[in-house]
């Protein structure tokens, strides 16, 4: 191998520092990101049909699934699976933060919970056979309120500690993400 002309046989301690220096760039560049991750909040919801059912301005987006396939589409699977967010798990250092932006045509919230369950709209969990999160008391303000996003809007956390972190749309429950903070 030459280095600007050089013969590395010639130099093993040149050698030896560009192998080390190989090796801690990748290690570095892989943590060095790691203190914020970015959480996307996607649905795929049809102006026309979910605006004549919930009221103007409920999707803002050109989606393409009706309103009547999404409800298909929890009665036959439990979910939409266009309305998720992305990724579904994710790592972060402690004392890093997630920012999640709504990219949908749709509000979500991107909250904490002690434990994935119901959202906060009664009919979405009698429809999916839900019971509503902790996180729902004081709906629609408390926590669902600090956590709501309009499309185009983002939420991020505050730092977080080391453990397993569990987030939430409460109005759409499927809609998932599970943070493991190192």
């Amino acid at each position: 191998m030459k280095l600007r002309g050089m013969h590395l046989k010639r130099y093993p301690v040149v050698v030896a520092g560009i192998a080390a220096l190989l090796i801690l760039v990748p290690a570095t560049g892989a943590s060095a990101g790691a203190a914020h991750r970015n959480v996307q909040m996607l649905d795929d919801c049809d102006p026309a049909t979910f605006n004549a059912v919930l009221g103007p301005g409920s999707c803002v987006k050109n989606g393409g699934t009706t309103f009547d396939e999404f409800v298909a589409q929890l009665q036959a699977q439990g979910r939409a699976p266009a309305w998720r967010f992305a990724p579904g798990q994710l790592k972060v250092d402690a004392g890093g933060t997630i920012t999640a932006r709504n990219r949908g045509g749709e509000a979500h919230t991107f909250t904490q919970v002690a434990n994935f369950g119901g959202g906060c709209i009664a009919e979405l969990n009698d429809l999916l056979g839900l019971t509503p999160v902790p996180e729902c008391a004081g709906f629609p303000g408390g926590t669902f309120g600090a956590t709501l996003a309009p499309p185009g809007g983002t939420v991020t956390t505050a730092p977080l500690t080391p453990g397993v972190h569990r987030y939430e749309c409460l109005i759409h429950p499927w809609m998932r993400t599970t943070v493991t903070v190192r």
